[in-house]
């Protein structure tokens, strides 16, 4: 080969090679170099060593939120009788007033009439019982049980509802319009059930307090609600009773003493009221009270200068039923 083609070949293989050293060189360069975003940052970025935290939870964990339980507000009532409408099992209507308590959930007493007149002659009672600032102490010189002028303090310390109500066919304050004794039961079994739903009422602590009629309604009604789902009866104050709604005095007075939890049964007669005598001065377990040769009978029994005085026995029985269940 001539010595002049030689040296062309040398000179054109020196020039590429050196150009192909130029070019690695670049690429070196360009691969080496860092890109200026913040996302190139954060991927070469190394973590620092992790600090330790003085809590149990993690930071990025909210802590947990204590929730209050829901509560129901408690409403007192007014003071002012509500009237109340309600039916006994045969479907006849009835009317009562219910009296609320200052205070709820509370006690109630259901308080029954005699036949000698409506649910009003327990008025005057029902607003002493209630203690709510509505009773006007006045003179009754005709009906002795309605004369509150020299009626006793209450003592009781404890809010109580009372109810009242009308017997079937003793709509007005001159007595009952016929004598239906089986009827009357219904109703006065209607009238604690009622009792037992009445708003603002502890249906665990229901006592019942009546006169004649009233009185054996109290009772026996007192012993069927404590067959039922209803509510507890503790106890029924009783003024001369005289097994008048076709259920003996005594049978419903025996279911209430021999119950797990005894009731209490107060009764209150005189010598001169045959049946009331019958009734109570024979029944040695129950807390009977002879006021001596009177005639009076029912409401007649609370009198100003009566020894001891009724509605502080009446005061008396409340606080001794409603004794175990507070």
């Amino acid at each position: 080969m001539p010595k002049q083609n030689l040296s062309h070949i040398i000179i054109t293989i020196s020039i590429l090679l050196i150009l192909s050293g130029c070019g690695s060189e670049q690429d070196i360069v360009v691969n080496t170099d860092p890109i200026d975003t913040e996302e190139t940052k954060q991927a070469t970025e190394i973590p620092a060593s992790p600090t330790p935290t003085t809590t149990a939870t993690p930071s990025n964990t909210p802590a947990p939120t204590e929730i209050p339980p829901t509560a129901t507000p408690i409403v007192v009532l007014p003071p002012e009788p509500i009237e109340i409408m309600f039916e006994a099992s045969d479907g006849q209507e009835l009317s009562g007033l219910y009296f609320p308590a200052e205070e709820n959930p509370a006690p109630i007493i259901v308080l029954m009439t005699w036949s000698r007149g409506n649910q009003s002659e327990w008025e005057e009672v029902a607003y002493w019982l209630q203690g709510r600032e509505l009773l006007i102490r006045e003179i009754n010189v005709t009906k002795t049980w309605k004369n509150s002028r020299w009626w006793p303090e209450r003592t009781l310390d404890i809010p109580l509802g009372v109810f009242t109500f009308n017997f079937r066919s003793c709509p007005g304050e001159n007595g009952c319009e016929a004598y239906l004794p089986a009827e009357w039961l219904l109703d006065a079994q209607a009238a604690l059930e009622m009792a037992s739903k009445l708003e603002g009422i502890d249906s665990s602590r229901i006592l019942t307090a009546g006169a004649s009629i009233g009185a054996d309604g109290a009772v026996n009604s007192c012993a069927w609600l404590n067959t039922t789902d209803l509510g507890t009866c503790l106890g029924a104050f009783t003024l001369s009773p005289s097994s008048f709604l076709t259920i003996d005095f005594s049978a419903t007075t025996d279911a209430l003493l021999t119950q797990e939890n005894p009731a209490i049964v107060y009764c209150l007669y005189g010598l001169r009221d045959a049946a009331a005598r019958e009734t109570c001065g024979s029944y040695p377990d129950i807390r009977a009270v002879d006021y001596g040769l009177i005639y009076d009978h029912g409401l007649e029994l609370i009198l100003l200068d009566r020894r001891p005085n009724p509605l502080n026995l009446l005061q008396e029985f409340i606080l001794e039923a409603l004794g175990g269940a507070q």
